[in-house]
């Protein structure tokens, strides 16, 4: 037997593998080891020299160097998840995951349970998906160049698998237990509003971002009156907003 899946023909007995994201249970393992060395690297770049240099190949190599080890022996320490295998986007996908293990770690304290019992869905959503988006203001002058990595065709795969991986954290901790076709679409259009929301992020000027989490209050209250709705084309669209709002900044900067 056989299904049609997003356009494709799928064996029904593939079905669990094709869904890639969580279980029923959401057993997962650790997002982030850091007993492992390259990651022990990746964080020291990522607390002691990012905010510096941003996502670069000198924040790695200079961590390298603190911990001990050669500067140079950064490049056969790291096991590549991406394609491209360069130092600027593993330090990237180490930001992706530290968010996502942050708010794993949040959705398991009692405050939080607390906080979100008395929660209708949708306010769990807007209060995670503005959660995650302030662990980007340490690192927010940096962010339109990290997106400039994420979008290259080498890593394009791997910077959407981590934005799905997180669209999924944020419905299971919002409290979705879907199994439906619901499932995917849900979490597509929650992967649509993170990544506009990413984009608005860069050009508000308000304190604490307000404008920000007012922008995914409307997207949020535009999807619970439309439903949730995947278009992939629309994901693609995103991307090259990316593009183009790295390119004017570049423009700018030159004057």
């Amino acid at each position: 037997m056989s299904l049609r899946l997003f356009g494709k023909q799928v064996s029904a007995g593939l079905i669990g593998s094709v869904r890639n994201y969580h279980s029923f249970y959401h057993v997962n393992p650790p997002i982030l080891d850091m007993s492992t060395v390259e990651n022990q690297v990746l964080g020291k770049a990522y607390e002691e020299y990012v905010p510096e240099l941003g996502f670069t190949k000198e924040a790695v190599e200079n961590a390298s160097y603190a911990i001990g080890l050669n500067d140079n022996s950064a490049n056969a320490l790291l096991n590549f998840t991406s394609s491209s295998k360069n130092l600027e986007m593993e330090l990237i996908l180490f930001h992706l995951k530290k968010c996502r293990q942050e708010l794993e770690n949040l959705s398991k304290t009692e405050t939080f349970q607390n906080k979100l019992k008395d929660m209708t869905e949708t306010d769990r959503l807007r209060y995670l998906i503005n959660k995650r988006l302030a662990m980007n203001q340490p690192i927010l002058k940096f962010l339109p160049s990290a997106l400039g990595h994420m979008i290259l065709p080498s890593n394009l795969a791997k910077s959407l698998a981590e934005l799905h991986n997180l669209s999924d954290d944020i419905t299971y901790y919002a409290g979705d237990r879907s199994t439906d076709f619901k499932w995917y679409s849900k979490r597509f259009s929650i992967s649509g509003l993170f990544i506009q929301s990413e984009l608005f992020m860069l050009t508000d000027t308000t304190k604490d971002l307000s404008d920000t989490s007012k922008f995914v209050d409307s997207r949020l209250q535009e999807i619970d009156t439309a439903g949730y709705v995947y278009n992939s084309v629309e994901e693609w669209l995103f991307f090259n907003a990316v593009s183009t709002v790295n390119i004017v900044k570049s423009q700018l900067a030159r004057g």
